[in-house]
């Protein structure tokens, strides 16, 4: 009786047998005797029965018995399917989908959730999966530098107070790495899976701090960082994603400008979208090697610092607020790059 398709069965067969069944008892139960006076004589007459009738309302049973079965295992049918795919997703597989496309409106409804569940799942495990991914290959040489210089130092047969230093050196740098490279593929990942809480900003606040932080960086080079946009540029977005890709965009550019050159740095505010635009004045990229500044790991130039990840980042983080980044170079003989980040003015999350 735990079964669904067992309790349906049952009521069905009630539901379908039980009005023949009483009809038949009322219809014996009408039968009775007659007795009528002629010409003196009592006689008595009872109401005569076809013995098919009894045997109808048997056989009925067992084809009510099926039908109700039948009807029964047609109203579950989705339930099991939806149990086979939940079975499946136990053994790890977020693959299978439900699909269910007819039956009972509820149990439809029931099998479309957990088809937009699934869907999610999966999303999250592809981003969990490319995260340790990447950072097993990102971290893989900062970690081999750290174990190098360690043994070094240790088989070092006399070693002095600036060998320590020099060591200790190169600890921090590729610690310093390792910090930035684990930053930039969590911020990487959240937006990736579009986990972003909207709340009221200046973006003009975050840029000008952006411009700050990677001013100490362009000062060793003599570049000149600048700012423009309107006194305020209020709007809702996810502040510390934002704000980690405009510093990438601008320490790309400040890393890629040649030295004594200017970074220009600009905001712009529609009713619709705010957008920031970062332009440097370096050798620029050529049009065949644009598509792929995007893809991760990417780079144009391996003499200079970085991890590849800076710009895709900067791309889904635009992307999950509605927008897009784009880049506009006439190089390699041009003037530099433009990259426009574009966010679509949303309402805040809580």
């Amino acid at each position: 009786m735990k079964s669904l398709r067992t309790r349906f069965a049952i009521l069905g067969f009630l539901a379908s047998y039980l009005p023949a069944l009483v009809l038949f008892v009322v219809v014996v139960i009408s039968d009775v005797e007659v007795e009528t006076t002629t010409g003196g004589l009592v006689t008595t007459s009872t109401g005569q029965r076809s013995p098919w009738v009894a045997w109808t309302v048997f056989l009925l049973a067992p084809v009510a018995a099926v039908i109700a079965w039948s009807l029964a295992g047609w109203a579950v049918r989705g339930l099991d399917r939806v149990r086979v795919v939940t079975e499946n997703v136990a053994a790890v597989d977020l693959s299978p989908r439900v699909g269910l496309d007819r039956g009972a409106s509820e149990v439809v409804r029931l099998a479309a959730s957990i088809d937009a569940m699934l869907e999610r799942l999966e999303q999250a495990a592809e981003v969990q999966r490319r995260l340790i991914e990447e950072a097993s290959h990102e971290l893989r040489t900062p970690l081999s530098v750290l174990m190098a210089n360690a043994e070094v130092l240790l088989a070092h047969p006399d070693p002095t107070i600036e060998v320590y230093r020099r060591g200790l050196r190169n600890t921090a740098a590729a610690a310093a790495r390792m910090q930035s490279t684990i930053d930039e593929l969590l911020v990487d990942a959240r937006g990736r899976a579009r986990t972003i809480a909207r709340r009221p900003a200046d973006l003009m606040v975050v840029v000008r701090a952006v411009a700050d932080e990677v001013g100490v960086l362009s000062a060793t080079k003599a570049i000149t960082l600048s700012v423009s946009g309107p006194e305020v540029a209020e709007c809702a977005f996810d502040e510390p994603t934002v704000r980690r890709a405009v510093t990438n965009l601008v320490d790309n550019a400040v890393r890629y400008a040649p030295a004594g050159s200017p970074v220009e740095i600009s905001v712009e505010a529609t009713p619709s979208e705010v957008a920031v635009v970062v332009t440097d004045h370096g050798a620029g990229i050529p049009p065949a090697e644009q598509e792929g500044v995007f893809q991760r790991f990417w780079r144009s130039r391996t003499d200079v610092a970085g991890t590849g990840l800076g710009l895709p980042i900067a791309n889904q983080v635009a992307l999950a607020h509605g927008g897009a980044l784009t880049l506009v170079s006439p190089g390699p003989a041009g003037d530099g790059c433009t990259f426009r980040l574009t966010l679509l003015r949303g309402t805040s999350t809580a």
